[in-house]
């Protein structure tokens, strides 16, 4: 019965640590947000939302702080400070509303695949689409030095990325991608906004995303997915792939070179994985990451196939963790049983 009750009491503490202690840490560590939303348009005005929120509580504290002491320069410059980036925050939630408004109205016409054929020539002066036979104009080591990372080809765009998506990125790209921290009008953001050739701009824009929709190929691999959307930053050494963009080209461009994803998955876990491709400032506010754009389906390949590499053993190891929790269960009976006959006459 002593035995017993020690084991009780180690189940107990294990719960608490498990339960209570593990889970806060992580909070602490990775701060909750969101799960990850594939209506770009909700996910980026919910976002804008709280921050205008979080930075009208931050100009509170600030004008509370200067309230005890108006006389503290320190404290003057603080609120104004914090006033700025309210009207910041602001002002990307209108930007967000304008640029989903058009990018809705877009994604409710009737594309024209032809047109936005001929449409798309504008486009090769930087991008490739090599399943139709358009080679980029550059090599990566010349689109490196020129842009500061490889401009992507084009040739899975119309079904890895969500369609609205492709609208936005194309009328504005920044805002797209939110890299308007980044990016502004003293440094550009390499790729241009699409103004059209005179015609209807939401007519043209919705042509091109047809054309590059109807090029698109059917069947994807999750390989595939990752060399499109990923791998013009990031190296997955496990699988001997290495970014497209020049080392030296893309930490002046990034501001750091991105790490290497061969293991994230053990580092970060899936949830944590989608919600970064979903939306990296969700998870890390002000990162030179752009937002990928991926449909959910294609998020969750990207992730599939950094789990394969980078966690190969994982459906292995559950097995045989689960059949070791079973084995003790069963040894801590029979041992229990065993000792209860041994020494009973004790009892």
């Amino acid at each position: 019965m002593k035995e017993l009750k020690i084991l009780i009491v180690l189940i107990v503490f294990t719960l608490i640590t498990y339960i209570g202690i593990e889970p806060f840490a992580h909070s602490q560590m990775s701060p909750h947000v969101a799960p990850a939303n594939f209506n770009y348009e909700q996910e980026d005005i919910d976002l804008a939302k709280v921050r205008i929120e979080e930075a009208k509580a931050a100009l509170q504290k600030a004008e509370i702080a200067l309230a005890a002491n108006a006389t503290n320069e320190n404290l003057k410059n603080a609120v104004e400070s914090a006033k700025n980036d309210v009207q910041i925050r602001e002002n990307d939630l209108e930007a967000y509303q304008e640029l989903w408004a058009q990018a809705g109205e877009i994604a409710a016409l009737k594309g024209n695949a032809e047109s936005g054929a001929e449409l798309f020539m504008a486009c090769t002066a930087c991008h490739g689409l090599k399943s139709q036979g358009f080679e980029p104009p550059f090599d990566d080591a010349s689109s490196s030095e020129a842009y500061g990372v490889v401009v992507p080809d084009l040739s899975l765009a119309g079904a890895v990325y969500d369609k609205k998506f492709l609208s936005a990125l194309i009328i504005n790209p920044t805002q797209a991608l939110k890299l308007s921290k980044k990016f502004t009008d003293e440094n550009p953001f390499p790729m241009t906004q699409f103004f059209g050739f005179g015609e209807d701009l939401n007519q043209e824009v919705a042509d091109i995303v047809a054309y590059l929709q109807s090029v698109a190929p059917q069947n994807i691999s999750s390989k595939e997915v990752f060399e499109t959307a990923c791998l013009r930053c990031h190296d997955v050494r496990y699988d001997a792939l290495y970014a497209t963009t020049e080392k030296s080209a893309l930490k002046g461009y990034m501001g750091s070179n991105p790490p290497d994803l061969s293991i994230m998955i053990r580092a970060r876990g899936a949830e944590y994985l989608e919600n970064f491709i979903n939306d990296p400032q969700k998870k890390l506010d002000g990162t030179a990451m752009p937002r990928v754009g991926l449909t959910e389906e294609y998020t969750q390949k990207t992730v599939g196939y950094l789990e394969q590499i980078g966690d190969s053993k994982k459906g292995e190891r559950t097995t045989i963790g689960i059949g070791m929790i079973v084995f003790f269960v069963f040894m801590a009976f029979f041992a229990y049983m065993w000792k209860r006959e041994v020494w009973k006459e004790l009892h």
